[in-house]
């Protein structure tokens, strides 16, 4: 955005509008910004106090990926004269850099003083949406919309905040009219598949959006792409490479913009009695990465490793977050500063092995990562792809998840775990009051099935499997989470257009985890989707003793309930193809016996098999960041390996704390 602004600035100070010399805004829009700025530091050094020019070389600065100097020269522009764009472009500056308080506060200064300005207000609202604000950041985004109904970045921005307060209807409305004035721009054709899709409206073939990831993997470095988060083309049937190419084009864009900041990290190269691990992620508090780890940190052997969790997220206050903060060695909450700031604290804290569970997801911090601030970066569990290659040395994955002949398509080297990749925490809690069907407003009598992923995750190709499964098997039903009232009242109509009366079709809405857990009991088989598998719902599912169906495809995301019935020891139920998974879900509802042993074997054993032993995942995982940390020392490069069974099960002490849940996914 300043790139923009500098141009714009550089030709009306170059018709004239303004006191500096001709030669310089003209140097700046030609985009010889070092020229620029040797000029007017000689023009500086003349007249000091130039707002004019401070504010100018502070665009400059920004240009030449120069953060701080850009906030401090920008921030004496204002003082020595407050103008409104001077606090807008500070506020940009600010944003830039991530120093997001001081940002807002200058985004609502140029907004109070030039209340007409649409820009200004927009700027506000976009630096309110990074706060984790949505509702304040739509206010603002709608006013503008009230001045100018064509504004195509309020358009977007207003989108994807409707979005995320899962308002579809009203996202698809903005995403729509976004379309309609920029068709060629990939956001809001994205943006109207993904809405539809959270409505379960599968009017919009994913043809277009798998040529629109090809366009990307073809033009890697188009701007056009920068907001947009590749694991969307894990979502739709498009060719690995594709996937691969457009992972790297994010990679490479968050690696340049870190290869300009001044000044590099030493790095450790040391044996240790003790590896410091660092956990950075934006989830600590009530979120599904936290109620699969919850045990994770206090059992990590003390004698060999000293735990940091680096927090990119807002305190929600739950106990989820006290307990992380009491369980960790160091706790420090990182959200507010720049990334520059946060690498900075973790390698003043000397961690040896930094572990990014955030990836690519909402509120995510690749930036610091691509600062290379701990000598080893490892990927694992809260994005199930591929980061790309140069953010991170390793990923924590297994040989089902990624099969040994996958290695290729990911950036990072690959330690294979022995069992599942997932961590799941072996106490969490089921409530003892389980409901009856008839509380939950299912048939007494009848076979269930149930599919507690999100909506977005339903397939047209897996609903039509779903109806055959539901037409072979009379009597049966099909119990879905409810997201919106659009998608229970478009999956009603694809039922009943496939031959399926639509009440067969039953929706829950949100429980609290342990009465969610209990629920769970009352379904007799879990179906899973397909391009994107219940991942933390078939933990959940298993956990309450219900089997999980699933078929595995070519991706990670689509491997992972794969992963973890094969670690619940339940393999015959991962299909090779659709047909055999409609098979067997027939077979299953029509064997009733085979059910009720799959179902006593994960009530009776569930403690100690693979998937539910914490204690046993906790050495595994240890004995990976050790090999990871043998291999560095010993001056070699990161290499893919396969982590033995640990036979050192000495157990930490055990965790406590409350086991709240939000809703499935």
């Amino acid at each position: 955005m300043l790139a923009s602004l500098l141009r714009d600035i550089a030709r009306r100070l170059g018709a004239g509008d303004g006191d500096l010399p001709d030669a310089i805004p003209r140097l700046a829009a030609s985009g010889r910004h070092k020229e620029a700025e040797r000029r007017l530091r000689r023009h500086l050094a003349r007249r000091p106090d130039d707002a004019q020019a401070l504010h100018f070389l502070g665009l400059v600065c920004h240009e030449l990926g120069r953060a701080d100097e850009a906030v401090e020269l920008i921030g004496r522009a204002v003082e020595v004269e407050p103008q409104p764009v001077f606090h807008a472009n500070l506020a940009e500056a600010c944003r830039a850099s991530g120093r997001l308080e001081k940002a807002e506060r200058h985004a609502r200064q140029a907004a109070s003083l030039a209340p007409d300005n649409a820009m200004f207000a927009l700027k506000l609202a976009a630096i309110l949406a990074q706060l984790s604000r949505p509702a304040e950041a739509l206010e603002w985004a709608e006013r503008v919309l009230e001045r100018d109904p064509e504004c195509f970045d309020a358009l977007l921005l207003a989108a994807g905040l409707n979005s995320d307060m899962v308002r579809p209807q009203r996202a698809l409305e903005h995403y729509r009219k976004a379309h309609a004035l920029k068709p060629e721009h990939p956001g809001p054709l994205i943006g109207c598949y993904r809405a539809l899709r959270w409505m379960c409206d599968w009017s919009l073939a994913p043809s277009g959006l798998a040529e629109l990831m090809q366009r990307w993997a073809e033009r890697p470095d188009d701007p056009a792409y920068a907001s947009i988060n590749p694991f969307l083309a894990y979502e739709i049937p498009v060719p690995q490479a594709v996937r691969k190419a457009v992972t790297q084009a994010q990679a490479d864009r968050v690696l340049r913009q870190a290869a300009s900041a001044p000044g590099r990290f030493v790095l450790d190269r040391r044996a240790k009695d003790r590896l410091r691990i660092g956990y950075l992620s934006a989830d600590y508090h009530s979120h599904p990465t936290m109620h699969l780890m919850r045990g994770l940190f206090s059992l990590h052997d003390r004698s060999r490793f000293q735990i940091f969790a680096y927090s990119l997220g807002a305190d929600d206050g739950s106990p989820f977050r006290q307990e992380i903060v009491s369980s960790a060695d160091s706790f420090r909450d990182v959200r507010l500063c720049t990334a520059g700031q946060a690498a900075g604290l973790i390698h003043g804290d000397a961690i040896d092995i930094l572990v990014d569970l955030k990836g690519y997801t909402h509120s995510a911090r690749p930036e610091i990562l691509a600062l290379k601030p701990a000598p080893l970066r490892v990927a694992w569990l809260g994005y199930p792809a591929s980061t790309g290659c140069g953010l991170n040395d390793y990923m924590i994955a297994d040989r089902v998840v990624v099969p040994p002949e996958a290695e290729g398509d990911y950036g990072e080297k690959l330690a294979w775990l022995p069992h599942s990749y997932q961590v799941n925490d072996s106490d969490q809690a089921i409530d003892p009051a389980t409901p009856s069907r008839t509380d939950l407003g299912l048939p007494e009598e009848g076979f269930v099935f149930a599919c507690f992923n999100h909506v977005y995750k339903i397939e047209p190709l897996m609903f039509s499997v779903w109806m055959r499964v539901l037409a072979a098997v009379p009597g049966s039903v099909l119990w879905l989470y409810e997201s919106n009232p659009a998608a229970r009242t478009n999956l009603q109509r694809e039922a009943s257009e496939r031959g399926i009366e639509p009440s067969r079709l039953h929706f829950a809405g949100t429980l609290p985890k342990p009465r969610h857990l209990a629920r769970l009991k009352r379904a007799d088989l879990f179906l899973d989707t397909l391009y994107v598998n219940a991942h933390t719902g078939a933990s959940d599912a298993l956990w309450a003793g219900l089997p999980v169906l699933t078929c595995p495809q070519e991706a990670f995301p689509s491997r992972v309930a794969a992963s973890l019935v094969t670690a619940a020891e339940l393999s015959q139920l991962v299909c090779s193809d659709l047909a055999e998974y409609e098979a067997n879900a027939i077979r299953l509802a029509r064997r009733p016996d085979e059910l009720r042993s799959m179902r006593r074997h994960l009530e009776t054993r569930h403690a100690s098999l693979p998937l539910f032993d914490t204690a046993r995942f906790t050495r595994n995982l240890e004995r990976a960041y050790e090999t990871m940390w043998r291999r560095h020392i010993g001056g070699e490069a990161p290499a893919s390996f396969l982590v033995a069974e640990s036979s050192r099960f000495t157990p930490g002490p055990q965790s406590t704390g409350h086991k709240g849940w939000p809703p499935p996914g």
